[in-house]
């Protein structure tokens, strides 16, 4: 084939975009809103002056040619000539399920965040026990199940007065004993049921109405006061590598899916947080070599990515990010 022929189609696509940027200058510009980062879910970046989608593009994935996906991800961008300073895109992570290759240039570094507003009713590991401030007794006409906007009465614990007006939340807790090696990793799970307002108080019992429910409530859950988390953080791609293991997930699932809760054995005790990027592998011990034992040790699986949404000393609160195998408690996390 002629070497004109190869050049011809990408000159016409340059020609074409920049004469449609400078027609687009003619018309009105129209200014695109920012995206709610209270309401919605994922990797954000805040716009600088100069910046273009072509050049944010070429920073995020090496590549200039990958705009038109960032513009489709961001239907709040009428025009891709035009972002404005100061606006906020969502833009995406490619999976590295693959062991990159050496890098010939250093990356510009750019800053991505995370935000997840559901933050507040996320699971959490602690070595111990929250103290409970109260217990709940019933529902108030007697329903086994309770949700939201429902009345219920609250036996308090006397540990800190209930006051009316003041946001508590209703949580239960389970023991987590996992094996790892030749330790156990022990510590408590507590689960965020949902959000309570107090109405009343007196001499023998306490009466709240369930503001939000993220789970059934029973009797017998407990009540904290409200447990406030940053829920947007800076994102860090290739933080120091840890040796971690996924403990388990927030509702214990066997198979831990993309996009599920889950608990890691290390925490802020050992440097992680919030918005580290790690990635997820299977260690395979001993292969078997037509039926004989070879004792060759083979590397690790890379089968997904999370990211860690909070920290307690020695646990992490984790989301999974991508996965290409079935997901179980026991993976290797670093």
């Amino acid at each position: 084939m002629p070497v004109h022929g190869k050049m011809f189609s990408p000159l016409v696509f340059l020609i074409v975009f920049f004469i449609g940027a400078h027609f687009s200058s003619l018309g009105a510009r129209e200014k695109a809103e920012n995206v709610n980062t209270h309401q919605d879910t994922g990797f954000y970046y805040t716009i600088k002056k100069g910046d273009t989608l072509w050049d944010l593009s070429q920073k995020f994935y090496d590549s200039q040619w990958d705009w038109p996906g960032l513009w489709e991800l961001n239907k709040n961008i009428k025009n891709p000539h035009w972002i404005y300073p100061g606006n906020t895109i969502r833009v995406y992570l490619k999976p590295e399920l693959k062991q990159p290759r050496p890098e010939k240039t250093v990356r510009m570094a750019v800053e991505t965040r995370f935000n997840y507003p559901a933050i507040h009713r996320t699971g959490f590991i602690k070595q111990e026990q929250v103290p409970p401030l109260g217990t709940i007794l019933r529902e108030k006409d007697g329903n086994l199940m309770m949700a939201t906007d429902d009345i219920v009465y609250i036996k308090s614990t006397g540990r800190t007065p209930l006051i009316p007006g003041h946001r508590y939340q209703i949580y239960t807790t389970s023991q987590v004993n996992q094996k790892i090696g030749t330790n156990r990793y022990k510590g408590i799970k507590h689960l965020i049921k949902a959000d309570l307002d107090i109405i009343q108080v007196n001499n023998q019992y306490t009466v709240g109405k369930i503001i939000k429910s993220y789970r059934d409530v029973v009797s017998g859950d407990m009540i904290m006061d409200f447990y406030p988390r940053q829920p947007v953080f800076k994102v860090n791609e290739h933080p120091d590598p840890i040796d971690a293991m996924l403990l388990c997930s927030e509702d214990d699932n066997v198979l831990v899916n993309d996009y599920r809760i889950a608990f890691i054995n290390k925490g802020s005790g050992d440097n992680i947080q919030p918005g580290n990027i790690y990635t997820i592998k299977r260690s395979k011990e001993t292969e078997s070599v037509y039926n004989i034992k070879t004792g060759l040790n083979i590397a690790p699986v890379l089968i997904g990515r999370l990211i860690v949404l909070h920290t307690e000393s020695a646990s992490a609160t984790v989301m999974l990010l991508s996965s290409t195998q079935d997901i179980n408690p026991g993976d290797i996390v670093n």
